[in-house]
């Protein structure tokens, strides 16, 4: 049985709510998103059972061995309350954006820690968060070097990635990473406290349309826009380089065409993550910069 103490609950920005009574050492903990999944297998631990399996093996990927006896919980939005009351859980990690409404009922099953994921301007962004979350969850399972070495490896990948756009000539320009919507022709935007425009924030870059709102996750960026900036360089995430759009005339006449500074991101995950997906999303980004012939000429 873990031991509970209530003065030894975590605060600070990233905490919404809290049971108060708290593990101090807790084993058995279950997950209701993506992102508490991430920051449990980055401290090495097996959750007990976790919201969304096949979608975080889909798309997050990190660690997913350790998921293999991980009981599914359903949907993040509607978590299999019986199950977790016959789990019999020390710890229920979720997010307040999706789990305040059920955080009376979840803490009765069992001890509760809801953390503050927000898109309010001047909040803890998505690097921060995901630190803050490796960080709090690392004390409260005693794995606090395990998550010391998990944030020294991301600084390092984020390092590395502000000397490849260096190394390019591209500090100080636009730099910025848009999802394709190759049916309309448009360019989506992330939030700045999304974690790939909060990677992109410490990489002496600049975005002409950075989008700090505390109600859009995402915003509409139009061709007519793109063709404007004959300075910007595009990082596309989710993979799309065979979309339609970029085999057609009007993207092959953009200035970033034709300089041929864009490149494509493979991984599909970049709005929230951990430590762990920061540090990979800037390694495919000082990947894709070193790679790019037309950067900084």
């Amino acid at each position: 049985m873990p031991a509970y103490a209530s003065n030894a609950a975590p605060s600070g920005p990233v905490i919404a709510r809290q049971s108060g009574n708290l593990p101090t050492c807790a084993q058995r903990i279950v997950s209701l998103d993506d992102l508490s999944t991430e920051i449990l297998v980055s401290l090495g631990m097996a959750p007990r059972a976790a919201a969304n399996l096949d979608s975080y093996r889909r798309y997050v990927d990190l660690h997913a061995d350790l998921l293999k006896d991980s009981q599914p919980l359903g949907s993040p939005q509607q978590p299999d309350l019986e199950a977790l009351v016959r789990l019999q859980p020390d710890l229920i990690v979720g997010v307040s954006y999706l789990h305040a409404p059920l955080f009376d009922r979840l803490r009765r099953i069992a001890p509760t820690l809801l953390f503050q994921v927000s898109l309010t301007p001047g909040s803890p962004d998505g690097v921060d968060i995901g630190a803050a979350m490796l960080q709090t969850l690392g004390r409260m399972t005693g794995r606090e070097d395990v998550a010391r070495r998990v944030l020294a490896s991301s600084a390092v990948a984020v390092r590395q990635a502000r000397a490849a756009i260096a190394g390019k000539g591209l500090a100080g320009t636009p730099v910025v990473p848009f999802y394709p919507l190759s049916r309309e022709g448009t360019f989506i935007v992330s939030n700045d406290q999304s974690m790939i425009a909060a990677l992109m924030n410490r990489l002496d870059v600049t975005n002409p349309w950075r989008l700090a709102s505390g109600h859009a996750l995402h915003r509409r960026i139009g061709v007519r826009d793109i063709a404007s900036r004959t300075d910007l360089t595009a990082l596309f995430v989710g993979g799309q380089e065979g979309a339609p759009l970029f085999k057609t005339p009007l993207w092959q006449a953009l200035p970033v065409a034709l300089a041929r500074r864009f490149a494509f991101l493979p991984h599909p995950y970049w709005t929230f993550g951990g430590p762990e997906s920061v540090a990979r999303l800037a390694g495919q980004v000082a990947e894709a910069v070193r790679a790019m012939p037309g950067a900084g000429r």
